[in-house]
């Protein structure tokens, strides 16, 4: 289903998508076009716990999630990880 749409439809909810369609903006940078409908909450915690979940299990699929606050342009932007190694 189309990003818009998935906004229009959950406009205030935590909505965590699959198999997402991308489009690439730079070499760090996405905008998610669209994507499965995977669960949509009102809880933020409900909705980490199932992102982290899919991470977990990798059930073949990359999974990704949206906050209430997220813009009908949903750009998503690859940072690096960096941390000290002992």
């Amino acid at each position: 289903m189309e990003w818009a749409k998935i906004k229009t439809l959950y406009p205030d909810k935590f909505i965590l998508l699959g198999n997402l369609v991308e489009e690439s903006l730079s070499s760090n940078q996405f905008k998610i076009l669209a994507g499965d409908i995977l669960m949509v909450s009102e809880d933020a915690k409900e909705i980490r716990n199932a992102y982290q979940e899919y991470n977990r299990n990798r059930q073949g699929k990359e999974v990704l999630y949206s906050l209430p606050s997220t813009p009908e342009e949903f750009i998503v932007e690859n940072v690096p990880l960096s941390g000290i190694l002992q």
